[in-house]
């Protein structure tokens, strides 16, 4: 096993990770490290929890001079809550370099981050379009950023930035480093690596070793009514170090924050209607184990990357297959177990299924009497021989035998896929695109699929001879005060 030792890090990088706890390196640090600290470009396939923000964060900080004032390093993110959770881990690793890092992100003050950046900054971590803004009103000057990482490149392509990416890219010197990560490289984002880096080397980590091995998946049938209580059961038999639990909406997470806390456990709400400070004191709480259970939105919970979350509980089964992957990437990390428990109605039977078939995996029963089966109840089949999707964890599993189901029509034939003009920046939510939907047209809610919200913009599939009677209906509704606007999305 390596050490951090021998991958040629400096004496305060090794004293701020042993402070922090860090042993040995993770697989895509031992192999991006080096290639990092050479000055090679570099891109790394790698998902949320590999640990990457510390395989581009140490070689960056090793890189930066503290004496230097200019911004000597950009990272960019798609999103605030990233952006932020890597300012935290990069303050960090940096802190006995003195090197000065700075977020700028949309959604707070710009002029406190301009007056940031003015009394020094030697690494940038921004949001892309703040960073455009800042670039634009002469605020940011990039002509020294020698190192730049491109962070969740992919969800970059989805949310519609990089062509800004580029515009930022021409901004800092030709010379300089890059570093890109993406859970998936799509075509556009290869494109992008060939023309704007230098003879990159490619490091994949896949994400089967940490879903497979670590990661056991139960689901808990209970009653229409009553289900509070059976949570309640279930993480008293279950006596989590810490979990999640994630419901579809910030009315719903109030009400079962009062319910559990009603039943004498102690749990906190984190979704969007709260301030930030609260949020951000909520995040805290958790991030540092004071905290052991958190009942959380899936927007809400996008910043909380925490390798102690032992459970990740789906009080609600979430309408997107994507979604349940999502959420239980938050447990299982960096080699530890984790166990992922669904909550489902009789009802809900086919959702569960859809699921099991999206992630190529078999979810199993949680015990009647309330005891906990041991995650042998996942078996590997095979390895993995074909790249990770978006989204979804390279799981091969046993095949679940089939269940008495009645079949939904709405699971067969062609599905398009729609665009909205609406998203997290809009305050939406899943549920909120499936419900303007369902109320506007004469879809039921087990028609609309593989619903993902994005920063300005939300996809839906619907059955494709649906799919424009959904467009006429819905279009123009008004949802949390914005007026959506719906077309076929064009490949």
């Amino acid at each position: 096993m390596t050490t951090f030792m021998e991958l040629d890090l400096s004496a305060p990088l090794l004293e701020a990770l042993t402070h922090l706890g860090y042993r040995e390196p993770t697989p895509i640090q031992e192999q991006a490290i080096p290639e990092l600290l050479a000055g090679r470009d570099m891109i790394g396939q790698a998902q949320t929890g590999t640990g990457k923000t510390a395989a581009f964060g140490l070689p960056l900080l090793e890189h930066v001079d503290p004496e230097d004032p200019d911004v000597q390093a950009l990272v960019l993110t798609p999103t605030r809550e990233l952006c932020i959770q890597v300012t935290q881990a990069l303050r960090a690793y940096g802190a006995r370099r003195n090197v000065q890092v700075v977020a700028v992100f949309g959604g707070a003050p710009i002029r406190n981050q301009v007056a940031q950046l003015k009394e020094g900054a030697q690494v940038v971590v921004g949001t892309v379009g703040r960073v455009m803004d800042l670039i634009n009103r002469h605020e940011l000057v990039l002509s020294s950023a020698r190192f730049v990482v491109l962070d969740e490149a992919d969800e970059m392509l989805d949310l519609g930035f990089l062509e800004d990416v580029e515009t930022i890219l021409l901004r800092c010197p030709s010379g300089r480093q890059t570093a890109l990560f993406s859970a998936t490289i799509p075509p556009a984002i290869q494109k992008l690596a060939e023309s704007r880096m230098f003879d990159p080397v490619t490091v994949r980590v896949r994400a089967a070793t940490l879903t497979i091995d670590t990661v056991a998946h139960f689901y808990v049938e209970v009653p229409d009514r009553g289900k509070t209580e059976a949570l309640a059961r279930v993480l008293k038999a279950e006596r989590p170090e810490q979990a999640i639990i994630f419901v579809r909406t910030k009315i719903g997470a109030d009400r079962l924050t009062r319910s559990l806390g009603d039943l004498g456990l102690g749990v906190k709400a984190l979704h969007g209607d709260m301030s930030q400070g609260s949020r951000d004191g909520v995040m805290l709480a958790f991030k540092d184990g004071r905290q052991r259970l958190l009942v959380a939105t899936d927007i809400a919970a996008r910043g909380l990357d925490i390798s102690g979350v032992t459970h990740v509980v789906n009080y609600d089964i979430p309408n997107s297959p994507d979604v349940y992957v999502h959420r239980i990437g938050r447990t299982g990390r960096v080699g530890r177990s984790g166990r992922a428990i669904t909550l489902i109605t009789s009802k809900q039977r086919p959702d569960l299924e859809a699921i099991e078939r999206h992630a190529k995996m078999r979810i199993a029963d949680w015990a009647e009497n309330g005891s906990a089966p041991r995650p042998a109840a996942l078996v590997p089949e095979r390895s993995m021989a074909t790249e990770v999707v978006v989204a979804a964890p390279a799981i091969e599993v046993e095949p679940r035998l089939p269940r008495h189901t009645k079949p939904r029509a709405a699971s067969d034939g062609p599905r398009v896929k729609l665009l909205l003009a609406a998203g997290r920046a809009h305050g939406i939510e899943p549920a909120d695109v499936i419900g303007a939907i369902v109320d506007h047209s004469h879809l039921e809610g087990e028609e609309i699929r593989n619903v993902r919200v994005l920063e300005r913009f939300s996809f839906a599939e619907v059955p494709s001879g649906r799919a424009e009677e959904v467009v006429e209906r819905v279009s123009g509704c008004d949802v949390r005060g914005v007026k959506l606007r719906l077309e076929v999305a064009r490949r």
